[in-house]
């Protein structure tokens, strides 16, 4: 008898009940924070914006709503419920980060579809030595150049999956083996990584920086660069070396590369002249980011005027097409930057970092650990974007009454929101998880290695670069 239907209508329960009692805490755990009575210092205000952001925050962490609905509904209930006016609610729509997201997707589209990418990491790769341990670093650096043109994150996590699963499917690797794996592994850190080393090749480390800057704390290109930029360089060569040591092929595989790749590299042929465009305008782009301090143009419309040079007559690299990018994302990004401001507004911040003081205030190495720590924590519940738009007012509050420099603990923050190690926690990492080039014990074991990397990083290599430059 087929007991297949039986199987999946209990798999089919199974899930609804999961999900009923997904939707039971998104509407209970408010309900609670609505009967908390209120005092001095917790406002009826700041109350029912706990309420209100945490129902939203849970819609997101457990994924019952397209999270296109519930980053459109935040603000609005906001401005309903009398929180904050309209025109701060939507005064993130006037800052540069949604639009130099937009403007980076629309680059990014372009990019994929004249070949550009490819090109670059195929010659990233041969000047390697096209060995599977070049492809490794290959990948990685060619992510360093593309984290700069390309200041969108997520799709650059997108090419960068493609582009590794293709090398593996033309390589002819077995799925789940340590070559497919590796390449794979080190295709969506490409792209993740050397997004930290520069100020705007992130949402959240726009969102830090955007929120810093209300507390007087300004961080410029040059300036992120020089300070956290050159660590997060060593720190891309050493999550490669993780892959290679994880991935290492057997003794018997000394399989060289270099043949395929210059072949590929052979097939695209000379530049054509879009490529030889779409160069310039890439070299532009970094020139205006930075010059920024000499031209005074924020490096966020800088990718917005170069999206709009790829459509005017004569250049003509952009099509219709590559207007069709994920704007639910950039909508997101907004509702995530809301909440940093309406925090700011009523004192929500101010009065979670007077409960964290205890816990996370002290010497600058201990704030600077305590932070890390916390980003680590907060990941298994909420979205980076979340956790930075609702936590680093906070935490930049604790640093200054503890007397500490706020800029490392920030740096620190934002490298522990990239810690993760279950591939739920960040959904970039689900997509590439997704091919089915990765087991996910060996997906588990790369990010628990590389958390565990990473905070050492932080101590023996972060800490004492920034006391030497007189960080603190």
């Amino acid at each position: 008898m087929n007991q297949q239907p039986e199987i999946n209508t209990i798999i089919s329960k199974s899930i609804n009940i999961k999900k009923l009692i997904m939707w039971a805490i998104t509407i209970i755990v408010p309900l609670i924070i609505l009967a908390i009575p209120t005092t001095e210092s917790f406002t009826p205000d700041i109350r029912l914006f706990f309420a209100l952001t945490l129902s939203v925050i849970l819609m997101w962490a457990f994924e019952l709503l397209p999270f296109l609905i519930p980053s459109l509904i935040l603000p609005v209930m906001y401005i309903l419920f009398n929180i904050a006016p309209a025109a701060k609610v939507f005064l993130p729509w006037s800052h540069y980060i949604p639009w130099m997201i937009v403007g980076g997707m629309i680059l990014t589209k372009i990019f994929e579809d004249n070949g550009l990418l490819k090109r670059i990491s195929y010659w990233c790769i041969i000047k390697a030595g096209g060995s599977y341990r070049a492809l490794i670093y290959g990948l990685m650096m060619s992510g360093i150049l593309m984290a700069i043109i390309l200041p969108d994150i997520a799709s650059r996590v997108i090419l960068y999956s493609a582009l590794a699963y293709g090398i593996c499917k033309a390589l002819e690797l077995e799925p789940k083996s340590k070559s497919s794996a590796g390449i794979m592994m080190a295709g969506v850190l490409a792209a993740l990584t050397p997004a930290y080393m520069f100020s705007i090749s992130a949402a959240q480390t726009l969102i830090v920086n955007n929120i810093a800057a209300q507390y007087d704390i300004n961080v410029t290109f040059m300036g992120y660069l020089l300070k956290h930029g050159l660590p997060t360089l060593v720190w891309c060569f050493i999550t490669a070396g993780l892959i290679d040591f994880l991935f290492k092929p057997g003794k018997d595989d000394n399989t060289n590369y270099k043949e395929y790749f210059q072949e590929e590299r052979k097939k695209m042929g000379k530049m054509t002249a879009k490529e030889i465009k779409l160069s310039i305008i890439s070299l532009a782009i970094c020139i205006g980011v930075l010059t920024e301090s000499i031209h005074g143009i924020s490096v966020g419309w800088v990718f917005l005027i170069a999206a709009f040079i790829c459509y005017l007559p004569g250049i003509n690299l952009g099509k219709e097409d590559d207007l069709n990018v994920n704007y639910p994302l950039v909508i997101f990004v907004a509702a995530c930057m809301t909440i940093g401001v309406v925090s700011n507004i009523i004192g929500a911040g101010k009065f979670v970092a007077t409960i964290l003081y205890p816990f996370i205030s002290g010497g600058q190495l201990h704030v600077i650990s305590a932070g890390w720590l916390l980003a680590v924590i907060l990941n298994f519940v909420m979205t980076p974007l979340a956790a930075v738009s609702s936590v680093t007012g906070p935490l930049v509050d604790i640093a200054v009454n503890s007397g500490v420099a706020v800029k490392p603990v920030l740096y620190a923050w934002n490298q522990g929101l990239e810690q993760i190690i279950l591939p739920y926690e960040y959904a970039l990492v689900l997509f590439a998880f997704g091919y089915g080039y990765i087991s996910l014990k060996d997906l588990i074991k790369t990010f628990g290695f590389r958390m565990l990397l990473n905070i050492v990083f932080l101590w023996v290599i972060c800490v004492p670069f920034w006391k030497l430059i007189g960080l603190f």
